[in-house]
Order: structure tokens, then sequence, then C-alpha cells
């Protein structure tokens, strides 16, 4: 291809993709904002909420911030088609006006008291309650930008957003990016996902940190058993664009899904682990093995009936003979996560298991 044409594909690409962004700005004050999420109108997802992890200290700088008049970065919301602004990026500075006022929803954040501050020392011990009013009025006054995403945005280009504005110095997981994205779609795929992922059966066999469930690690693995069992174990791109693409047909009506039989056959698949060794993800000294889960989450679910004629002895020898092939474990070292390795890992898994 010559000079002339790439540049003529990227003037293209360029063009095609400018349009794909709709969005507008505008300057609101605090109390404008809190008042609209009061009133249902801005609206934090209560999972994304979960992801609001300031410590006391930077939530104290952010109040105080405020009060000195310190320029702060914008916030940005994704309209829905209900005219409703759904929070993009923001999450920590808001929540921590929220939480000043008592307005966060989830209780356990609520009703920040602040620290010493790195230059007005006296603010440590202040509550909303106790905070003089005319700072009160002052912070509810300030000014923040709002950038809006517009409900008809490229669904691409939507992501990628997404995924470039988190500026709060905590940065989002893929599935907290999707649970915030998707919903636009419909809650229903949403919502099956995280009710799997707190069910015993299923956190009983994964045993992931806390601040890994804190950040969705947990829903993620639902999300990928049925992405990988329903959608091909090979892809264009990466899992996580995989499971993107899985998630919003799903999420669309694109792509049929039976809630209630694919819910019985991720049970059956949880609980026949959950009969065996603890750990059984576990490999070299990764307590947790994407590599493991992969492939026996998704030849049990494929094999129930196979794996039910099993004794858990006989499960065990063959997953300890799993962990030793040399195929295998050539396949779980860098790029495991590549298309061709998971589809090449739960192969050989499967012809361990069943031969």
């Amino acid at each position: 291809m010559s000079i002339e044409e790439k540049r003529e594909k990227l003037d293209e690409q360029i063009e095609k993709s400018r349009k794909e962004i709709k969005a507008d700005r505008m300057d609101m004050s605090f109390g404008e904002i809190m008042s609209m999420y009061d009133e249902g109108e801005l609206i934090i997802s209560p999972e994304f909420q979960r992801a609001f992890r300031w410590e006391k200290d930077k939530q104290t700088r952010f109040i105080e911030s405020l009060i000195l008049g310190i320029p702060i970065p914008p916030i940005f919301v994704a309209e829905t088609k209900g005219n409703v602004w759904e929070l993009v990026d923001g999450l920590q500075r808001l929540s921590t006006v929220l939480s000043f006022f008592g307005k966060l929803k989830d209780k356990e954040k609520n009703n920040l008291i602040l620290e010493e501050a790195s230059i007005l020392k006296e603010l440590k011990d202040f509550s909303i309650d106790t905070l003089p009013i005319k700072y009160k009025l002052l912070l509810k006054r300030a000014v923040c930008r709002v950038e809006i995403i517009r409900y008809d945005s490229g669904f691409d280009m939507r992501y990628e957003l997404f995924n470039r504005l988190n500026t709060g110095g905590v940065l989002l997981s893929e599935q907290e990016i999707r649970n915030c994205i998707f919903r636009s779609y419909g809650d229903t795929f949403n919502k099956f996902i995280r009710e799997l992922s707190e069910k015993e059966y299923f956190t009983s066999i994964i045993e992931i940190r806390k601040e890994d469930k804190e950040r969705m690690y947990s829903q993620e693995l639902v999300l990928r058993f049925f992405t990988l069992k329903n959608f091909g174990t090979t892809f264009e791109k990466n899992i996580q664009q995989h499971m993107d693409e899985y998630m919003l047909k799903v999420s669309k009506k694109e792509i049929n899904f039976d809630y209630k039989r694919e819910e019985e056959v991720f049970k059956q698949t949880c609980k026949i682990i959950q009969g065996l060794q603890k750990n059984v993800f576990k490999l070299s000294t990764l307590k947790f093995s994407t590599s493991m889960y992969d492939s026996l989450m998704i030849n049990i679910a494929l094999n129930l009936e196979k794996c039910m004629k099993y004794s858990a002895e006989e499960f065990r020898e063959k997953i300890e003979l799993l962990k030793k092939d040399k195929e295998f474990r050539k396949n779980t070292n860098s790029s495991s996560s590549s298309k061709y390795r998971i589809n090449s890992k739960i192969e050989i898994a499967h012809q361990v298991l069943f031969r």
C-alpha cells in the first residue's frame, strides 16, 4: 500500500471515529450535582459505588481543594435514552463529596469525618455537622465541569472513553467498566452474573482476595465462563474484548440466553469442583490460575454426564496429571490468555481428563 493510500485510509478512519463521539459539557455546582443524585437523575450503581476506594486522607485533600478553590478535573457521565446520567469517571471525587454531606447510598462509606489536611491542618475531625455554615455553602457552590457522552455515541468509542477516563487515581477493572457500560442495554444479564458470583458454591471454589472481589473479579470469572462456553474459545482480539462482545450481544438480546438452563449448568459444574480438594485451581506458585479455571470449568460444563461417572479420587488424579502435563504447562506461561493458548489449554485438558 502506498503512502497516499495509507493517508486516505487514515483520513476515512479519523472522520468516521470523530462522528461516533457525541458529547457536550456544562459547569455545575456540587449542590446541583448532589440534587440530581438525590432525585435519581444521576446514577452511581451500587456495584460502582463499591469501587469507591479513596482513603480518608485523599478524601480530606479533595475537600480541602474545594474549600481553597484549587481547580479540579471534570467528571464524565454517560447519558441514557431516558436522559438519566450514569457516572463514567470521577467516582472518587464525587463519592467524597456525597460522603461528606451524608448522601452516599453506601452507608458503610458515608458520613466522612475529615483528617488533618496538608494546608488546612485545622480541618481534622470536622464533619458536615460541625463545619461552619459558610464553608458548607462554599462546598455546595463549588463548580465542577461535567463532560457528557450522549447516549447515541458509537459503542466502541464509548468503551474506549470508559477505559481512558479513569483519572481518580484508582483505575477501574474491566468488569467495573462493563458493569457501567452495558446497563444502558438492560441489566438482566449483568444482574444474573452478579447473583451467580455471590453463590456459596462458586465463592467457595475460587477463594479470591478481598481486593479482587471488590474489583468485581468474581463477576468477571462468571462472565468468562459463559463467554468461553457459549461464544467459543477462539477469538480475533483478546479475551477481554471477547467478553465485551459477548456481554454486549447478550445484553442487547442479539444472542439467545436461556437463564434457567445456564444457571443449572453453572451450578452443577461448580458443585463437581466443590466435591474435589480445595485449591483445585492452584497451579505452581499461583493460588488461583485462570488456566486451570478455564480448562476445568469449560470441560466439566460441556461433559457433565461423563464427569458425574468419576469418583472424586479418579477426578483428582486426572487433574494432577493435567497439572504435570508438559504441553499444558507450556501454554500456561507468558501470553497464557492469548486466543491460541486458551484454546490449546482447553483442548489438552479435554484429552487428559477424558482419554
